[in-house]
Protein backbone atom coordinates (compact mmCIF):
# COMPACT_ATOMS: atom_id res chain seq x y z
CA UNK A 1 0.00 0.00 0.00
CA UNK A 2 1.47 3.42 -1.39
CA UNK A 3 1.75 6.38 1.39
CA UNK A 4 0.53 9.85 0.80
CA UNK A 5 2.95 12.73 0.39
CA UNK A 6 1.85 15.78 2.75
CA UNK A 7 2.18 19.31 0.49
CA UNK A 8 4.96 21.20 1.52
CA UNK A 9 4.70 24.74 2.24
CA UNK A 10 6.86 25.39 -0.74
CA UNK A 11 5.30 23.66 -2.97
CA UNK A 12 2.15 25.36 -1.63
CA UNK A 13 3.92 28.88 -2.07
CA UNK A 14 4.97 27.83 -5.61
CA UNK A 15 1.85 26.91 -6.63
CA UNK A 16 0.29 30.53 -5.23
CA UNK A 17 2.67 32.28 -7.29
CA UNK A 18 1.86 30.41 -10.54
CA UNK A 19 -1.68 31.31 -10.26
CA UNK A 20 -1.19 35.00 -9.48
CA UNK A 21 1.36 35.18 -12.58
CA UNK A 22 -1.47 33.53 -14.61
CA UNK A 23 -3.93 35.90 -13.60
CA UNK A 24 -1.59 39.03 -13.91
CA UNK A 25 -1.18 37.57 -17.87
CA UNK A 26 -4.45 37.50 -18.60
CA UNK A 27 -5.48 40.52 -16.76
CA UNK A 28 -2.25 42.45 -19.01
CA UNK A 29 -3.84 40.62 -22.30
CA UNK A 30 -7.09 41.90 -21.43
CA UNK A 31 -5.73 45.59 -20.32
CA UNK A 32 -3.66 45.37 -24.08
CA UNK A 33 -6.59 44.27 -26.02
CA UNK A 34 -8.70 47.41 -24.54
CA UNK A 35 -6.16 50.06 -24.84
CA UNK A 36 -3.92 48.76 -28.00
CA UNK A 37 0.31 48.91 -28.12
CA UNK A 38 1.14 50.07 -24.53
CA UNK A 39 4.43 49.66 -25.50
CA UNK A 40 3.90 51.47 -28.73
CA UNK A 41 5.28 54.96 -29.68
CA UNK A 42 2.47 57.21 -28.53
CA UNK A 43 2.37 60.98 -28.47
CA UNK A 44 -0.29 63.82 -26.98
CA UNK A 45 -2.77 65.76 -28.17
CA UNK A 46 -4.99 67.50 -25.83
CA UNK A 47 -8.36 68.91 -26.43
CA UNK A 48 -10.20 71.52 -24.39
CA UNK A 49 -13.95 70.61 -23.63
CA UNK A 50 -16.86 72.67 -21.56
CA UNK A 51 -17.09 68.89 -19.58
CA UNK A 52 -15.72 65.79 -19.37
CA UNK A 53 -18.68 64.18 -17.75
CA UNK A 54 -18.11 60.36 -17.53
CA UNK A 55 -14.25 60.66 -18.70
CA UNK A 56 -11.44 59.03 -16.61
CA UNK A 57 -7.65 58.33 -17.42
CA UNK A 58 -7.45 55.34 -19.01
CA UNK A 59 -10.73 55.56 -20.94
CA UNK A 60 -10.11 54.24 -24.41
CA UNK A 61 -9.54 56.71 -27.44
CA UNK A 62 -10.80 55.75 -30.34
CA UNK A 63 -10.29 57.09 -34.69
CA UNK A 64 -13.52 56.00 -36.40
CA UNK A 65 -14.37 53.46 -34.40
CA UNK A 66 -11.16 51.26 -33.68
CA UNK A 67 -9.29 51.77 -30.77
CA UNK A 68 -5.86 53.67 -31.07
CA UNK A 69 -4.72 55.33 -27.63
CA UNK A 70 -6.52 56.34 -24.08
CA UNK A 71 -7.17 59.05 -21.82
CA UNK A 72 -3.69 59.95 -20.24
CA UNK A 73 -5.32 62.92 -17.74
CA UNK A 74 -7.95 65.66 -17.31
CA UNK A 75 -6.73 68.59 -15.83
CA UNK A 76 -8.80 72.20 -15.24
CA UNK A 77 -7.62 75.07 -17.04
CA UNK A 78 -6.88 78.37 -15.25
CA UNK A 79 -9.96 80.70 -14.90
CA UNK A 80 -7.87 83.63 -17.41
CA UNK A 81 -8.17 80.79 -19.94
CA UNK A 82 -11.71 79.72 -19.35
CA UNK A 83 -12.54 82.78 -19.51
CA UNK A 84 -10.53 83.33 -22.59
CA UNK A 85 -11.60 80.29 -24.64
CA UNK A 86 -15.01 79.33 -22.64
CA UNK A 87 -14.13 75.83 -22.42
CA UNK A 88 -13.35 74.23 -18.88
CA UNK A 89 -11.06 71.55 -18.64
CA UNK A 90 -8.32 70.24 -20.75
CA UNK A 91 -8.36 66.17 -21.91
CA UNK A 92 -5.07 64.74 -22.46
CA UNK A 93 -4.71 61.88 -24.77
CA UNK A 94 -1.93 59.52 -25.48
CA UNK A 95 -2.24 58.47 -28.97
CA UNK A 96 -0.80 55.88 -31.36
CA UNK A 97 2.02 57.22 -33.85
CA UNK A 98 0.67 54.93 -36.12
CA UNK A 99 -2.16 56.67 -36.97
CA UNK A 100 -0.81 60.45 -36.50
CA UNK A 101 -1.30 60.85 -40.47
CA UNK A 102 -5.00 60.66 -39.98
CA UNK A 103 -4.90 63.13 -37.37
CA UNK A 104 -5.05 66.21 -39.03
CA UNK A 105 -5.86 69.95 -37.97
CA UNK A 106 -9.68 69.64 -38.89
CA UNK A 107 -10.27 66.81 -37.20
CA UNK A 108 -13.15 66.46 -34.38
CA UNK A 109 -12.88 65.20 -30.92
CA UNK A 110 -16.47 64.09 -30.07
CA UNK A 111 -17.18 62.71 -26.04
CA UNK A 112 -19.90 59.33 -27.06
CA UNK A 113 -20.87 56.65 -25.22
CA UNK A 114 -20.04 52.88 -25.94
CA UNK A 115 -21.59 49.70 -24.75
CA UNK A 116 -23.94 48.78 -22.54
CA UNK A 117 -22.57 49.75 -18.98
CA UNK A 118 -22.34 53.78 -20.84
CA UNK A 119 -18.90 53.66 -20.85
CA UNK A 120 -17.49 57.08 -21.82
CA UNK A 121 -14.58 56.97 -24.55
CA UNK A 122 -13.61 59.81 -26.97
CA UNK A 123 -13.99 59.38 -30.86
CA UNK A 124 -11.62 60.89 -33.34
CA UNK A 125 -13.38 61.92 -36.60
CA UNK A 126 -9.98 61.41 -39.34
CA UNK A 127 -8.84 64.97 -40.84
CA UNK A 128 -9.06 65.60 -44.62
CA UNK A 129 -5.72 65.08 -46.71
CA UNK A 130 -5.07 68.98 -47.22
CA UNK A 131 -4.62 69.37 -43.82
CA UNK A 132 -2.09 70.02 -41.85
CA UNK A 133 -0.98 66.54 -39.36
CA UNK A 134 -1.21 67.50 -35.85
CA UNK A 135 2.28 67.15 -33.99
CA UNK A 136 3.33 66.32 -29.73
CA UNK A 137 1.45 68.44 -27.58
CA UNK A 138 -1.01 70.44 -30.39
CA UNK A 139 -4.45 70.85 -29.49
CA UNK A 140 -7.36 68.65 -31.24
CA UNK A 141 -10.82 70.60 -31.72
CA UNK A 142 -13.69 69.30 -29.69
CA UNK A 143 -17.10 68.90 -31.37
CA UNK A 144 -19.78 70.75 -30.16
CA UNK A 145 -21.22 69.05 -27.70
CA UNK A 146 -25.59 67.90 -27.23
CA UNK A 147 -26.64 70.56 -25.07
CA UNK A 148 -29.17 67.80 -23.25
CA UNK A 149 -30.32 70.29 -20.88
CA UNK A 150 -31.55 72.62 -23.61
CA UNK A 151 -33.43 69.47 -25.55
CA UNK A 152 -34.76 68.37 -22.62
CA UNK A 153 -36.37 72.15 -22.18
CA UNK A 154 -37.72 72.32 -25.39
CA UNK A 155 -39.00 68.73 -25.21
CA UNK A 156 -40.99 69.78 -21.71
CA UNK A 157 -41.95 72.99 -23.48
CA UNK A 158 -43.12 70.78 -26.13
CA UNK A 159 -45.35 68.23 -23.64
CA UNK A 160 -46.38 71.69 -22.09
CA UNK A 161 -47.66 72.87 -25.42
CA UNK A 162 -49.21 69.41 -26.18
CA UNK A 163 -51.06 69.71 -22.56
CA UNK A 164 -52.51 73.45 -23.77
CA UNK A 165 -53.91 72.03 -26.50
CA UNK A 166 -55.59 69.00 -25.08
CA UNK A 167 -57.17 71.38 -22.76
CA UNK A 168 -58.06 73.59 -25.68
CA UNK A 169 -59.94 71.01 -27.50
CA UNK A 170 -61.53 69.45 -24.44
CA UNK A 171 -63.09 72.72 -24.09
CA UNK A 172 -64.07 73.12 -27.15
CA UNK A 173 -65.38 69.59 -27.35
CA UNK A 174 -67.83 70.06 -24.25
CA UNK A 175 -68.74 73.65 -25.90
CA UNK A 176 -70.16 71.60 -29.35
CA UNK A 177 -71.69 68.58 -27.05
CA UNK A 178 -73.51 71.40 -24.77
CA UNK A 179 -74.68 72.97 -28.75
CA UNK A 180 -73.00 76.07 -28.02
CA UNK A 181 -72.21 78.19 -30.91
CA UNK A 182 -73.22 78.10 -34.59
CA UNK A 183 -71.19 74.69 -34.99
CA UNK A 184 -72.20 73.26 -31.49
CA UNK A 185 -76.27 74.08 -33.04
CA UNK A 186 -75.59 72.00 -35.82
CA UNK A 187 -74.30 69.32 -33.91
CA UNK A 188 -76.99 69.13 -31.47
CA UNK A 189 -79.86 70.48 -33.32
CA UNK A 190 -82.44 67.56 -34.68
CA UNK A 191 -84.00 70.08 -37.39
CA UNK A 192 -80.80 70.51 -39.44
CA UNK A 193 -81.59 67.07 -39.76
CA UNK A 194 -84.61 67.29 -41.24
CA UNK A 195 -83.40 70.35 -43.02
CA UNK A 196 -80.81 68.70 -45.05
CA UNK A 197 -83.33 65.76 -45.45
CA UNK A 198 -86.02 67.94 -47.18
CA UNK A 199 -82.84 69.75 -49.31
CA UNK A 200 -81.96 66.22 -50.56
CA UNK A 201 -85.51 65.39 -51.68
CA UNK A 202 -85.84 68.65 -53.76
CA UNK A 203 -82.50 67.87 -54.92
CA UNK A 204 -83.73 64.41 -55.53
CA UNK A 205 -86.64 65.15 -57.32
CA UNK A 206 -85.24 68.53 -59.09
CA UNK A 207 -82.51 65.93 -60.31
CA UNK A 208 -85.67 63.91 -61.92
CA UNK A 209 -87.15 66.55 -63.85
CA UNK A 210 -83.94 67.23 -65.25
CA UNK A 211 -83.01 63.91 -66.10
CA UNK A 212 -86.51 63.55 -67.87
CA UNK A 213 -86.03 66.96 -70.26
CA UNK A 214 -88.99 68.52 -68.23
CA UNK A 215 -88.28 72.59 -67.79
CA UNK A 216 -85.56 74.51 -69.96
CA UNK A 217 -82.62 73.46 -68.22
CA UNK A 218 -83.90 69.53 -68.83
CA UNK A 219 -84.54 70.64 -72.20
CA UNK A 220 -81.07 71.71 -72.86
CA UNK A 221 -79.33 68.76 -71.34
CA UNK A 222 -81.95 66.31 -73.28
CA UNK A 223 -82.54 68.03 -76.48
CA UNK A 224 -80.52 66.52 -79.45
CA UNK A 225 -81.54 69.44 -81.52
CA UNK A 226 -79.48 71.47 -79.60
CA UNK A 227 -76.28 69.57 -79.96
CA UNK A 228 -77.31 70.30 -83.94
CA UNK A 229 -77.65 73.89 -83.45
CA UNK A 230 -74.26 73.86 -81.67
CA UNK A 231 -72.57 72.17 -84.56
CA UNK A 232 -74.17 74.55 -87.17
CA UNK A 233 -73.12 77.57 -85.07
CA UNK A 234 -69.62 76.21 -84.98
CA UNK A 235 -69.15 75.53 -88.51
CA UNK A 236 -71.52 78.77 -89.42
CA UNK A 237 -68.58 81.06 -87.18
CA UNK A 238 -65.85 78.28 -89.21
CA UNK A 239 -66.90 79.84 -92.26
CA UNK A 240 -67.13 83.02 -91.21
CA UNK A 241 -63.59 83.40 -90.27
CA UNK A 242 -62.22 81.96 -93.19
CA UNK A 243 -64.20 84.26 -95.37
CA UNK A 244 -62.86 86.93 -93.46
CA UNK A 245 -59.57 85.75 -93.13
CA UNK A 246 -59.13 84.94 -97.01
CA UNK A 247 -60.23 88.70 -97.73
CA UNK A 248 -63.44 88.01 -99.11
CA UNK A 249 -66.55 90.64 -98.17
CA UNK A 250 -66.13 94.18 -96.39
CA UNK A 251 -65.31 93.11 -93.54
CA UNK A 252 -62.34 90.41 -94.95
CA UNK A 253 -61.25 93.77 -97.27
CA UNK A 254 -61.24 95.42 -94.27
CA UNK A 255 -59.56 92.84 -92.36
CA UNK A 256 -56.82 92.02 -95.22
CA UNK A 257 -56.42 94.62 -97.53
CA UNK A 258 -53.51 97.22 -96.79
CA UNK A 259 -55.05 99.85 -98.13
CA UNK A 260 -57.61 100.69 -95.45
CA UNK A 261 -54.78 100.97 -93.15
CA UNK A 262 -53.01 103.28 -95.58
CA UNK A 263 -56.58 105.83 -95.65
CA UNK A 264 -57.15 105.71 -92.26
CA UNK A 265 -53.59 106.55 -91.43
CA UNK A 266 -53.46 109.83 -93.65
CA UNK A 267 -56.57 110.41 -92.03
CA UNK A 268 -54.97 110.55 -88.84
CA UNK A 269 -52.56 112.12 -90.13
CA UNK A 270 -54.73 114.83 -91.73
CA UNK A 271 -56.68 115.15 -88.50
CA UNK A 272 -53.67 115.59 -86.20
CA UNK A 273 -52.36 118.29 -88.36
CA UNK A 274 -55.80 120.31 -88.57
CA UNK A 275 -55.99 119.92 -84.61
CA UNK A 276 -52.40 121.57 -84.82
CA UNK A 277 -53.37 123.98 -86.93
CA UNK A 278 -56.56 124.57 -84.53
CA UNK A 279 -54.02 124.77 -81.71
CA UNK A 280 -51.52 127.29 -82.92
CA UNK A 281 -54.31 129.65 -83.85
CA UNK A 282 -54.28 129.53 -87.84
CA UNK A 283 -57.01 130.17 -89.64
CA UNK A 284 -60.36 131.42 -88.92
CA UNK A 285 -61.76 128.62 -86.89
CA UNK A 286 -57.92 128.46 -85.06
CA UNK A 287 -58.66 132.23 -84.10
CA UNK A 288 -61.96 131.50 -82.92
CA UNK A 289 -60.42 128.78 -80.61
CA UNK A 290 -57.28 130.18 -79.28
CA UNK A 291 -58.05 134.23 -79.38
CA UNK A 292 -59.91 135.65 -76.51
CA UNK A 293 -61.52 138.57 -78.08
CA UNK A 294 -63.50 136.64 -79.97
CA UNK A 295 -65.01 134.85 -77.09
CA UNK A 296 -65.19 138.66 -75.16
CA UNK A 297 -67.24 139.81 -78.61
CA UNK A 298 -69.59 136.99 -78.45
CA UNK A 299 -70.03 137.52 -74.60
CA UNK A 300 -70.67 140.96 -75.30
CA UNK A 301 -73.54 139.90 -77.97
CA UNK A 302 -75.06 137.86 -76.04
CA UNK A 303 -75.60 140.53 -72.90
CA UNK A 304 -76.72 142.32 -75.58
CA UNK A 305 -79.24 140.41 -77.10
CA UNK A 306 -80.32 139.73 -73.86
CA UNK A 307 -80.64 143.41 -72.92
CA UNK A 308 -82.61 143.79 -76.09
CA UNK A 309 -85.08 140.67 -75.15
CA UNK A 310 -85.89 142.18 -71.66
CA UNK A 311 -86.59 145.71 -73.56
CA UNK A 312 -89.06 144.11 -75.90
CA UNK A 313 -90.73 141.94 -73.47
CA UNK A 314 -91.07 145.20 -71.42
CA UNK A 315 -91.96 147.63 -74.20
CA UNK A 316 -93.44 145.53 -77.23
CA UNK A 317 -95.30 148.57 -78.89
CA UNK A 318 -92.08 150.19 -79.12
CA UNK A 319 -90.70 147.66 -81.89
CA UNK A 320 -94.27 147.24 -83.84
CA UNK A 321 -95.03 150.12 -86.40
CA UNK A 322 -98.21 151.59 -86.69
CA UNK A 323 -100.66 150.28 -88.86
CA UNK A 324 -102.50 152.97 -90.80
CA UNK A 325 -105.80 151.71 -93.23
CA UNK A 326 -105.78 154.37 -96.09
Amino acid sequence: MRRSRAVTWDQLRVGILLLVGLAILAMGTFYIGQVGHVFGRRYELVTLMRSAEGLVPGAAVQLAGQNVGQVDRVEWLAPAQRARTGEAVAVWLAVNREVQEQIRADSKAEVRTQGLLGDRVIDIVPGSEGSPILEQGDTLAAAEPLDYQAILRKGSDAVTGLGDLAARLDSITRELLAGHGSLGRMLVDDSLYGNVSRLSLSLDRFLRRVNAGQGALGQLLTDSTLYGNLVGLTAGLDTLTSRVASGQGTLGRMVASDSLYAELHGAAARANELLGKLVRGEGSMGRAVVSDSLYEEVLKSLVDLNAMLADVREHPKKYIPPVKVF
